[in-house]
C-alpha cells in the first residue's frame, strides 16, 4: 500500500512541475475518466481454502469467495506527457456471492472487492484522434467476504489483501479534442500475501507456510474520458 501511495505523490508531483524550457517539446494535458469493468477471473479463490494460526493460536478456516465474474465502476485520473500517461485508478464494488465451505443456509454473503493502482501507458499514432495504447499497472487489492472464516469461536469476516501487476491495453477515440471513448483490456495477475480476522487479526500466509493466494482478474471496459 505504500508503494503505491508513493507512486501517486510521484504522479501528483509531475501534474504540479512547472514546464522548463524545454516544455514546448513536452506537451503536457490532464485527464479524468469514469467506466464500467466486467471481470472474470480464474485461480486458486476456486480451487481451495486456507488454514491458519495467529501468533496467539487461534486456529481459523478462510473459504473462499466464488465470484467468477464481477462488474465494478473504474475512475481514473492523470496526466498525458507526449505519448505517455500516467494514471491512478481506483475500482470498487459490493455484490452478493457464494461462499465455499460454510453451511448451505448461510453460503449467500456480501462480498467487496477494491483496488487503488498506478499505470503507465504508451500511446500510439499520437497526437492523432486515434490512439492505441500499451502499459503496465501495479495495484494494491483487498477482498472481504462476511462469515468466510470457520474456527471454534464461530464464523467471522475474512479480508484478503494483496498486490498485483498488470498489462494493459486501451484505444482512445478522440471526438473532440476534449473528450474521448477510451476502451480497453486489463490483466491483472494478483497475489494474496495476507488474510484479517476478527479472531486472529492481520497474518501474513508466509508466517503458515503458504506462499500466497493467486488470482488473475481480466478487465474489459469503457470509459468517458475528459481530456484538459
Amino acid at each position: 500500500m505504500k508503494k503505491i501511495l508513493l507512486a501517486i505523490a510521484i504522479l501528483c508531483s509531475l501534474a504540479s512541475a512547472q514546464p522548463d524550457a524545454d516544455a514546448y517539446q513536452w506537451p503536457r494535458s490532464y485527464f479524468a475518466s469514469i467506466g464500467f469493468n466486467v471481470i472474470a477471473n480464474r485461480g486458486d479463490l476456486f480451487k481451495r481454502s486456507v488454514r491458519i494460526q495467529s501468533e496467539d493460536g487461534t486456529t481459523e478456516t478462510i473459504n473462499f469467495p466464488q465470484t467468477k465474474v464481477l462488474m465494478s465502476p473504474d475512475y481514473v485520473i492523470g496526466v498525458n506527457i507526449r505519448e505517455f500517461s500516467v494514471a491512478a485508478s481506483f475500482q470498487y464494488w459490493s455484490m452478493t456471492g457464494e461462499i465455499n465451505g460454510i453451511p448451505e443456509d448461510l453460503k449467500e454473503q456480501d462480498i467487496r472487492f477494491w483496488r487503488l493502482g498506478v499505470e503507465l501507458t504508451y500511446n500510439f499514432f499520437y497526437p492523432e484522434l486515434f490512439q492505441a495504447g500499451l502499459g503496465l499497472g501495479y495495484s494494491f487489492s483487498a477482498l472481504k467476504a462476511n462469515k468466510s472464516a470457520m474456527s471454534e469461536k464461530g464464523l467471522a469476516n475474512s479480508e484478503l489483501m494483496g498486490s498485483a501487476i498488470a498489462l494493459i491495453g486501451n484505444v482512445r477515440y478522440y471526438i473532440t479534442d476534449y473528450f474521448c471513448l477510451n476502451p480497453a483490456l486489463r490483466i491483472y495477475e494478483n497475489w494474496y500475501k495476507a488474510v484479517n480476522t476478527k479472531n486472529s487479526g492481520t497474518v501474513e500466509f508466509h508466517d503458515n507456510d503458504i506462499s500466497y493466494v493467486w488470482q488473475t482478474y481480466i478487465a474489459i471496459s469503457i470509459s468517458a474520458m475528459v481530456q484538459f
